[in-house]
């Protein structure tokens, strides 16, 4: 009988053992799950996802149609937002987060060239929409203006939107919407953050295009 007792005893012993195993090994895997660290007593990681949406609304003769595109953010403007969020001070003599530097303005071009993250997007030149190799459109009721902006609020994931709608002037193609920081073309303090390309659309005058840029923003 002390012979099964201590049996019992030993099973019991390791039956024990194997739980407390597999809880401890269940908390370091959630922990890993969660902080993407096998030491969970280590530091966690947070992360901020930056993404930029597009889409177009126009109103042509009073029919309307939107599509939503693909768009570039700019290798160039996700350094000034790095760079702004730690308190430094933007390279490339691109000017520093104000009433009148920020990426709330909304620019227009009839180019059609595919924007690529590496390309050159700032100053006078090179921070007008469309740049570095199509032309910023200035005239024709398509001149860049600061759009409604609304805030995220609450918890993540939320989205910023920077909303503009052009009225034709005159006849007018666009292809094109920049989101830009300067509310004037050719000034030396441009710098464009994303670029979409669209099916170029023709709009006559009172011809409308509703452009919506939505900002992602997800953080933990």
């Amino acid at each position: 009988m002390k012979f099964l007792k201590v049996e019992w005893t030993k099973k019991r012993g390791a039956i024990a053992l194997l739980a407390t195993g597999l809880v401890v090994t269940s908390f370091i895997l959630g922990g890993y799950i969660a902080t993407g660290n096998l030491n969970p007593w280590g530091n966690r990681h947070y992360y901020q996802i930056l993404n930029a949406n597009f889409q177009e609304c126009h109103t042509l003769s009073g029919v309307q149609a939107c599509t939503s595109e693909h768009n570039v953010l700019y290798n160039a403007g996700a350094l000034w937002v790095q760079q702004v969020t730690s308190g430094e001070t933007p390279t490339g003599g691109v000017c520093a987060p104000s009433a009148t530097c920020g990426f709330k303005y909304i620019a227009m071009s009839a180019g059609t060239t595919a924007p690529v993250a590496t390309d050159s997007v700032s100053g006078a030149t090179n921070g007008d929409c469309g740049k570095p190799t199509d032309t910023e459109l200035t005239t024709n009721g398509f001149a860049r203006a600061v759009g409604i902006v609304t805030d995220i609020s609450g918890s993540s994931p939320k989205s910023s939107t920077v909303v503009l709608t052009f009225t034709a002037t005159a006849t007018q193609a666009v292809a094109k919407s920049c989101l830009v920081n300067q509310s004037t073309a050719a000034n030396a303090a441009n710098l464009q953050l994303a670029t979409a390309t669209f099916t170029s659309i023709t709009l006559q005058n009172l011809d409308t295009i509703q452009i919506t840029w939505t900002i992602s923003w997800t953080w933990t």
